[in-house]
């Protein structure tokens, strides 16, 4: 309501990490149908050790809730659509709906915003595009085995470093990127500033089950070290050609 003349943006957390070029995920909004008007990824892949499926007291999307730390926006079909809801029978537009549905569930409610948004697309899960999980991977999809297939496939594209687990000992290898990327000379050589480092600090976290998967964590990384050679191979050759 505030962003008038924005009409989509990509919100994320501070605490995630893009492993590859924010036009991919931006991509997905054009894989938007007539009614969808927000993406997001499912809070967990597996019902039974999920959170919304274990403890929430309230509506969530889906079999597992989903994860607001990522999440596209168009913000021009979230002003014009009137949203379901059960505290009246006609539909209420966000600006309407939001503060009501806070007084309702505010004891209920344990993750904020993010809780108030599984209770929306709960009653309108016609409006929401899901995004696989590799596009906001958390501790949750490897602490207890992986579950992200996605990510297994394509490697992680956005790591979601939630539970405060780059500043700590319990993942040690999300803090491994999280050192990596902060650490990393911009103008520097991918392979040695960034990928040679990451090698080796993924060899002190092979004791825990996020460890044991260094290749879901960095395939992006490599496709994008391949990506910007070709790039300079193309344009050195080029030059050559102009020259």
């Amino acid at each position: 309501m505030i962003l008038q003349d924005v009409d989509s943006l990509l919100y994320v957390d501070t605490d995630v990490l893009f492993l590859r070029p924010l036009d991919d995920i931006w991509a997905f909004l054009k894989q938007f149908n007539d009614t969808q008007l927000a993406a997001m990824a499912p809070e967990h892949e597996v019902p039974k050790i999920g959170w919304y499926s274990r403890f929430a007291r309230h509506p969530f999307y889906g079999a597992t809730g989903v994860n607001s730390g990522v999440m596209l926006m168009n913000l021009t079909r979230i002003r014009k659509q009137q949203f379901k809801n059960n505290m009246i029978p006609a539909g209420l537009s966000w600006e309407e709906m939001l503060h009501p549905l806070y007084q309702k569930y505010k004891n209920y409610i344990t993750w904020g915003d993010q809780d108030l948004l599984n209770i929306i697309f709960y009653f309108n899960p016609e409006n929401l595009f899901v995004f696989p999980c590799q596009w906001n991977y958390r501790p949750d999809h490897c602490m207890y085995g992986s579950n992200c297939k996605s990510a297994e496939e394509d490697g992680v594209s956005i790591l979601h470093g939630n539970r405060g687990v780059y500043h700590d000992d319990k993942q040690p290898a999300f803090k491994a990127f999280y050192e990596v990327i902060r650490d990393y000379p911009f103008d520097g050589n991918l392979f040695q500033s960034m990928y040679y480092p990451l090698q080796s600090k993924f060899l002190e976290s092979v004791h825990t089950l996020c460890g044991r998967v260094p290749q879901v964590f960095l395939k992006q990384v490599e496709n994008t070290m391949k990506k910007v050679y070709e790039k300079r191979v193309m344009f050195y050759a080029g030059s050559r050609v102009r020259g």
